[in-house]
C-alpha cells in the first residue's frame, strides 16, 4: 500500500489537475443532468423545495464538518503514518456529529419555519438523513487526497453522481416519485458514496472502542482556523438561496438555483487546481508554484467566463425550459463573482497548505458581512437579482484581500502578474 501511495505522490501537478478537471467536468455533466431532471419533472416550485431542503442540509454539513475535511489531507500529507488513526477518527466523528446535526436541523425547522417554507416535515427529515453519510464521504475523500490517491478520489465522485442521475431519472420519469422520490434518491446516493469510500480505505479503519482523542486535540488548532474560514465561505455561497426563499418564495428560489447551478459549472476548473495545489503546499512546495498557478488560472478562467456569457441564455432555455428563462439574467449578475471566487479559491488553498494563518480566516468575515447586509437591506425591495449581485460584490472584495495577503508573503503584487513563460510546457520543480 505504501508503494502505491509513493507512486501517487510522484505524479506531476499538471497530470493531477488534468485528471481532476476531467473528473469534475464529468461530475458536472451528471450533476447538471440531475438539476435538469429535477427542473423539468418538478417545475419551479418542486425544484425550489428540493433546493431549499438540500441547501439547509449542506449548510448543516458544513457547520458540522469542524474543519476535519481539510485537516485530514493536511496532516496526512505532512505525515503519512497518521493515516490509520485519522481515517478511524473520521468514521466516529461522522456518526456522532451527524446525529447531532440532524437534531439541529429539526430545531431549525421548528424555530425558523420561514427559512424552509414550503418544505414538509417528512421532506425535511429525508434530506437531513443524508448528513452522517455525507460527512463521512468528505472526511474520507480528504484522506484520499492527502494520500495522493487521486484516481480513487475522482472515480468515486463520478460514480456517485452517475448512479444518482440514472436512479433519479427512473424514479421521477417512470415511477413519478415527485419531490419525495427525488429526496430519497439523493439521500441514497450519499449513503452509497460513503460506503464506497469506506471500502476503499477499509485497511485503515480499525475496530476500536472510540476515537483517538489525543490526535483530535493535535489537529484541533489547524482545524478550527480552516473550519471558520470554510464555514464563512460556504455561507457566502449558500445563504443567498435560503434568503431568496424566505423573502420571495420557492418559485424564485428554484429559478435562482438554476443560475447558481450554471455558475457552479464555471467553478470546476479553479476548484480542481486549488484542491491539487493544497497538499503540495502542505508538503513544502515553494510559493512560486502557487503564484504561477494563480497567473495561469487567471488568464484561462477569464476567457472561460467571457465565453460563457453569450451561451448562457440559450443553454438555460434548452436545458431547463422557458419557465426558467429568468435565470439567465441572474447568471449574468453572478458571473463576475464566479471569476473572483475561482481565483480566491486558488489562493485560499495556498494558505490552507501553509497552516492557514489567522488573517486568512478573518477576511471571510468581511465577505459574509457584505453579503448579508446587501441581501437583508435590498433583496425584499428590489427582487431576486440582488442575491447574485451581493455575491459578486462580496467575492470581489474577498479576492482583493486574498491578493493583498499573498503579495505581503511573496514580496509584492508583481508575482501575480501574468508572463509569457507561464504557458510553456515545462513543469516547475516544486510541482
Amino acid at each position: 500500500m505504501s508503494s502505491d501511495v509513493d507512486v501517487a505522490r510522484t505524479r506531476r501537478f499538471r497530470f493531477d489537475v488534468g485528471l481532476m478537471a476531467a473528473s469534475k467536468v464529468l461530475g458536472l455533466l451528471f450533476n447538471l443532468g440531475i438539476t435538469i431532471v429535477l427542473a423539468r419533472e418538478l417545475g419551479p416550485d418542486g425544484r425550489g423545495i428540493v433546493a431549499v431542503a438540500l441547501s439547509l442540509t449542506l449548510i448543516l454539513i458544513q457547520v458540522g464538518s469542524l474543519g476535519i475535511a481539510s485537516a485530514n489531507p493536511y496532516f496526512i500529507a505532512r505525515d503519512v503514518t497518521m493515516r490509520t488513526s485519522i481515517v478511524t477518527n473520521s468514521v466516529w466523528l461522522a456518526l456522532g456529529l451527524g446525529a447531532s446535526l440532524i437534531a439541529l436541523g429539526a430545531a431549525v425547522r421548528i424555530g425558523f419555519p420561514g427559512v424552509v417554507a414550503g418544505v414538509s416535515w417528512r421532506e425535511m427529515l429525508i434530506a437531513l438523513a443524508c448528513i452522517p453519510a455525507s460527512l463521512l464521504s468528505v472526511f474520507l475523500q480528504g484522506a484520499l487526497l492527502g494520500l495522493g490517491r487521486t484516481i480513487a478520489y475522482n472515480l468515486i465522485e463520478i460514480g456517485q453522481a452517475a448512479v444518482s442521475l440514472v436512479v433519479l431519472l427512473i424514479v421521477l420519469r417512470v415511477g413519478h416519485g415527485g419531490v419525495m422520490g427525488a429526496l430519497l434518491t439523493l439521500t441514497g446516493g450519499a449513503v452509497l458514496g460513503a460506503a464506497v469510500y469506506a471500502m476503499v480505505l477499509r485497511r485503515d479503519i480499525r475496530v476500536v472502542v472510540g476515537p483517538d482523542l489525543g490526535l483530535v486535540r493535535k489537529m484541533a488548532r489547524y482545524a478550527v482556523r480552516i473550519y471558520v474560514a470554510t464555514l464563512l465561505a460556504f455561507l457566502v455561497i449558500r445563504l443567498d438561496l435560503l434568503l431568496v426563499n424566505y423573502y420571495l418564495g420557492t418559485a424564485q428560489a428554484g429559478i435562482y438555483s438554476v443560475a447558481a447551478a450554471m455558475a457552479a459549472g464555471m467553478y470546476v476548473f479553479p476548484a480542481a487546481v486549488g484542491v491539487n495545489l493544497f497538499p503540495r503546499v502542505a508538503r513544502g512546495s515553494e510559493g512560486e508554484l502557487s503564484a504561477r498557478v494563480f497567473r495561469v488560472v487567471a488568464c484561462l478562467f477569464a476567457i472561460a467566463c467571457a465565453a460563457a456569457a453569450p451561451v448562457a441564455g440559450p443553454a438555460i432555455n434548452l436545458l431547463y425550459g422557458s419557465r426558467f428563462a429568468a435565470a439567465t439574467t441572474l447568471f449574468y449578475w453572478l458571473l463576475p463573482g464566479i471569476f473572483c471566487l475561482g481565483m480566491l479559491t486558488v489562493l485560499s488553498h495556498h494558505f490552507a497548505g501553509r497552516g492557514f494563518p489567522r488573517k486568512a480566516m478573518l477576511v471571510w468575515l468581511v465577505g459574509l458581512g457584505v453579503n448579508l447586509i446587501l441581501n437583508f437591506t435590498l433583496l425584499p425591495k428590489y427582487g431576486t437579482y440582488i442575491a447574485p449581485l451581493a455575491s459578486s460584490i462580496a467575492y470581489g472584495i474577498l479576492l482583493i484581500l486574498h491578493i493583498r495577503m499573498f503579495a505581503e508573503e511573496s514580496g509584492g503584487y508583481g508575482v501575480l502578474l501574468p508572463r509569457s513563460s507561464d504557458f510553456s510546457f515545462r513543469t516547475p520543480r516544486s510541482a
